[in-house]
């Protein structure tokens, strides 16, 4: 049995048969108004100088980090020295525990541990449980605090500061009677 492709070809174009191959002269010119050196050469630069401007951003962030990391060890090594010094000698251990949260605060680059850590310490073993050095840590605290105020007092000219320091140094002079019972 044969096949009769014979209708297919009359369906085809008569001018052209399906099978030449089309004409491309890639020899023409593009079709541009600049000059080949003025084409995309701005945007280009601009993009660049972004590129450049934000690698400069993250090396002077990352000497930042680094500066800001090699600090923080010098001091956690001080401060580790500082607390072997306080045990060979039979320092405080309130003041050595508070010496290692802070060379942990350094470590860890939590600047508000320090502070946190000295409060609840004061809080719930000098007031709470009554532990002498604790409540050391508290008075000198309500101390240096209570100067201020008094040095602020001193300083200033409204009637209604004076008035409203007047009542802090008064809690703070309470505070401090509490502590001493």
């Amino acid at each position: 049995m044969e096949l009769d492709f014979s209708k297919i070809d009359i369906l085809g174009s008569p001018q052209k048969p399906a099978s030449e191959p089309k004409e491309v002269n890639h020899s023409k010119p593009l079709k541009t108004a600049k000059k080949p050196a003025e084409g995309k050469i701005e945007p280009q630069a601009q993009a660049l100088q972004r590129k450049a401007d934000n690698r400069q951003k993250q090396i002077e962030d990352s000497a930042r980090v680094l500066k800001e990391y090699q600090k923080n060890k010098r001091l956690t090594n001080e401060l580790v020295t500082e607390i072997t010094k306080g045990v060979q000698q039979g320092a405080d251990i309130y003041d050595l525990f508070l010496k290692a949260v802070e060379a942990l605060a350094y470590a860890t680059n939590d600047k508000a541990l320090h502070k946190r850590i000295r409060d609840n310490l004061k809080a719930i073993y000098g007031i709470g449980l009554k532990e002498p050095r604790a409540l050391e840590l508290e008075k000198e605290d309500t101390q240096k605090r209570l100067e201020r105020l008094l040095q602020a007092l001193n300083n200033t000219d409204r009637v209604e500061d004076k008035e409203r320091l007047k009542k802090a140094i008064t809690a703070h002079q309470k505070h401090l009677k509490a502590l001493q019972a």
